[in-house]
């Protein structure tokens, strides 16, 4: 599929899309590592958020330089850019992890769009979200569940409607999805004996308050070796991104 038909499948059709391959094995094998590996430091020290057999690790962009490269990638990039803007803001990278016998997260929109109160502006889109699969998602590994076309109806969940027609997202290690704020969704129940880990992205526009602190485990050397486009995603533009829209606004009178 082509950028163009894959934003349109996000606004206008489904809500959703799996591109796959955009990690190699490797990559995404180094990606789980990693998190089981911070997660078991985290907890450790008695700093990680836990909800029940659910975990998250918080800040990823400044704990690996695996994550540089995924919160960055140019094809997410591009198709992101497309719907919410080429001066978007990263809300937030996280790692979620499943530990066996998680159950459902509970289906709900994405941020912006739970601090807000319906009905939602269905244009311009306020968010997109990357969900990585750094293994292979199954029917039992607590793959996430999307309801196709329910972004464009600018509501929260109807629990009936998302029952009816809701589809499990299965794929293997290295695919990604994208899916629009407003498309409701869940995780599903982790009926296995091993944790399944995925990496959640948060784009918007840059107007929109990010998610997460996004000074979050601050690294310098990640600052001082980022590229324009990673800095950009940090919020370092946010200034210069006002000016253009300044500039722009006063070529129009």
């Amino acid at each position: 599929m082509t950028i163009a038909s894959l934003v349109d499948e996000i606004i206008n059709g489904k809500g959703y899309v799996v591109i796959p391959d955009l990690l190699s094995t490797a990559e995404a094998e180094l990606a789980r590592s990693t998190v089981l590996k911070l997660a078991e430091e985290e907890r450790e020290r008695g700093q990680i958020l836990s909800e029940g057999q659910r975990e998250r690790v918080y800040g990823l962009v400044y704990k690996g330089e695996i994550f540089e490269l995924m919160v960055q990638h140019p094809i997410a990039i591009e198709i992101v850019e497309a719907i919410v803007g080429a001066d978007m803001t990263l809300g937030g990278f996280s790692a979620h992890i499943l530990h066996p016998g998680a159950t459902n997260m509970g289906v709900h929109v994405d941020y912006p769009y739970w601090a807000m109160q319906p009905p939602f502006p269905i244009y311009p889109a306020l968010e997109v979200q990357a969900i990585w699969m750094v293994e292979d998602f199954t029917e039992e590994n607590g793959a996430p569940v999307f309801a196709p076309g329910s972004q464009k109806l600018g509501n929260l969940p109807n629990f009936e409607h998302f029952s009816k027609t809701a589809e499990k997202i299965t794929g293997k290690a290295g695919s990604l999805v994208l899916s629009h704020g407003l498309c409701w969704h869940d995780t599903s129940v982790n009926s296995t004996q091993k944790p399944r880990v995925s990496i959640l992205g948060n784009y918007a526009p840059k107007f929109v308050r990010p998610l997460e602190d996004p000074l979050h485990g601050l690294q310098q050397e990640v600052v001082d070796r980022a590229t324009p486009k990673l800095k950009q995603l940090l919020g370092y533009e946010f200034r210069s991104a006002l000016f253009k829209d300044i500039q722009r606004l006063r070529a129009q009178k």
